[in-house]
C-alpha cells in the first residue's frame, strides 16, 4: 500500500482522526435509534396501521447496529495493520540506510579501480615479471575488497525481497 515512512505516518494521522469522529457518531446512532423507538410508541398508544415499510428509509434498527457493531469491531484491525506497516516501513528504512552507507562507499571505490585498470593497461612499463607483481599485488587488494561487495550484494538482495523501489539515501 505505501512505500515511506510518511506515508504511513498519514494514513495513521487519518486513521486516528477516523476514530475521534466515533464517539460522535455512535451518539447519532443512539439519536436515530430513539427516535425509532419513539416512533414506534406513537405507533402503539395510538394505534397506528404502519402498512409497509418507512419511505424514508429501508434500513432497519437491527442493520443499524449490526453495521455499528461492525465498523467497531474494524477499527482495532485497522490499528493492527497500521502498527504493522509501519514496523515494515521502519525496517525497509533501516535496509535503505544501510545499503546506501555501503554503497557510497563501494561505489567511488569501483570507479577508481576501473579508472586505475585502465591506466595499468596503457602504462605498462618495466619487465614482465614487474608487471606480472604489480597486477597480482592489485588483485589481492580488489580480492580482499570482495567481502564488502558481498555485503551489498546481500543487502541489495533483501531491498529486491521488501519490494523497495527507491532509495533516496
Amino acid at each position: 500500500i505505501v512505500h515511506t515512512i510518511e506515508e504511513i505516518q498519514g494514513l495513521t494521522t487519518a486513521h486516528e482522526q477516523f476514530k475521534a469522529t466515533l464517539p460522535d457518531a455512535d451518539k447519532e446512532r443512539l439519536a436515530i435509534l430513539g427516535i425509532h423507538n419513539e416512533v414506534s410508541k406513537i405507533v402503539q398508544t395510538y394505534h397506528v396501521n404502519m402498512a409497509g415499510t418507512n419511505p424514508s428509509t429501508t434500513i432497519t434498527p437491527q442493520e443499524i447496529n449490526g453495521k455499528w457493531a461492525h465498523v467497531r469491531q474494524l477499527v482495532p484491525g485497522g490499528d493492527q495493520a497500521l502498527t504493522e506497516e509501519h514496523a515494515r516501513q521502519q525496517h525497509n528504512e533501516r535496509l535503505r540506510k544501510q545499503f546506501a552507507a555501503q554503497a557510497n562507499v563501494i561505489g567511488p571505490w569501483i570507479q577508481t579501480k576501473m579508472e586505475e585498470i585502465g591506466r595499468i593497461s596503457i602504462e605498462m612499463h618495466g619487465t614482465l615479471e614487474d608487471q606480472l607483481s604489480h597486477l597480482r599485488q592489485y588483485e589481492k587488494s580488489i580480492v580482499n575488497y570482495k567481502p564488502k561487495i558481498d555485503q551489498l550484494e546481500g543487502d541489495h538482495q533483501l531491498i529486491q525481497e521488501a519490494l523497495i523501489l527507491d532509495n533516496k539515501h
